[in-house]
This record gives structure tokens, C-alpha cells and sequence, in this order.
């Protein structure tokens, strides 16, 4: 039996989503630079930011998972919620000049790219291996000060259910 990585599987279709539908600035033209990375990693968001030029960053967690079995002879189906934080900042033209990506836009067009990316993968296709339903079941937004920059994020649980 082959082992399959949900996390990945989960990375892989918002980020191939992303990439054939491009989230862009706030100008509507310009595309912005979005980057997947597994949370808890060593980056430091201040140079993923600011020397990097990174304009959305999305960070996915490690899972929690239950197992289901409503009647005894029903096979187990398992229940996976994945934690996908969207983390965003203003960011001003060089030297301070006008905004060219506002935190509050960006998570707009990313919520709406999440959206879009769950809703075109929310159940495998027929005789699919493995065979699973994805939603978002709930989404979290706040704004924090945090290593000097203006962190605004929102953390989304997609909830992955397979059998």
C-alpha cells in the first residue's frame, strides 16, 4: 500500500490553483509573489517580506485527525483537519513610497483564491485512490505586531475526509 502525505496533497492543489490563477497586487495587473512553505520552519517573515519581496505567504500546519466509525460494521473513515495560515503586509515602493500591496487586499484575493482552489477539489473523481472530501470549515482572520512588521493573517482549517 502506497503511503500518501494529505499535507502535500492539500499544498499541491492550492498551489497549483494559485499558479494557473494568479493572485495579483493591489494595481490588479502586477502578479503577486506567493509562497507555500510547511509551518514552523526557520524562516523569518521580516526577510521573507521586505528582502525577498514575498507578497503572500501560505503556511500549512500539521494535522489533527479522528478516526469515525458510526456503525460497527462501516469501515473506519478518517477525519483530517489542516490548519493553512495566510499571512500578509503592507508593502511600500522603495524608499517609503505608496503602497503597492495592502495587507487587507491581499487576504481578500487570497481568501477568494482558497475559496476558488477547495471549491475545484472538494471531492476526488470517481474511483479515485484516495478517495476524499476537502472543505474549509472554518476561517480565523486577526492582526498582530510581530518582529516589527504588521502581521496580518488569516488561518483557515480544511477539513479532508477519506476512507
Amino acid at each position: 500500500m502506497a503511503l500518501t502525505d494529505y499535507k502535500y496533497l492539500i499544498k499541491n492543489i492550492i498551489n497549483t490553483y494559485i499558479t494557473t490563477n494568479a493572485i495579483t497586487k493591489d494595481n490588479g495587473v502586477t502578479i503577486a509573489y506567493d509562497l507555500h512553505l510547511y509551518a514552523r520552519g526557520p524562516e523569518d517573515l521580516k526577510y521573507l517580506f521586505y528582502t525577498e519581496d514575498v507578497d503572500v505567504l501560505f503556511l500549512y500546519g500539521e494535522p489533527r485527525v479522528r478516526s469515525i466509525r458510526p456503525i460497527q460494521d462501516v469501515p473506519v473513515h478518517y477525519q483530517m483537519s489542516y490548519p493553512v495560515t495566510v499571512v500578509t503586509v503592507d508593502k511600500h515602493a522603495p524608499p517609503l513610497g505608496a503602497l503597492v500591496c495592502t495587507a487587507t487586499t491581499m487576504q481578500a484575493k487570497a481568501r477568494t483564491a482558497m475559496r476558488a482552489a477547495i471549491a475545484a477539489s472538494a471531492q476526488s473523481a470517481v474511483g479515485a485512490t484516495p478517495a476524499y472530501t476537502l472543505k474549509i470549515v472554518t476561517e480565523t482572520g486577526s492582526n498582530q505586531w510581530g518582529a516589527a512588521i504588521n502581521l496580518w493573517k488569516t488561518e483557515y482549517i480544511l477539513e479532508w475526509t477519506t476512507g
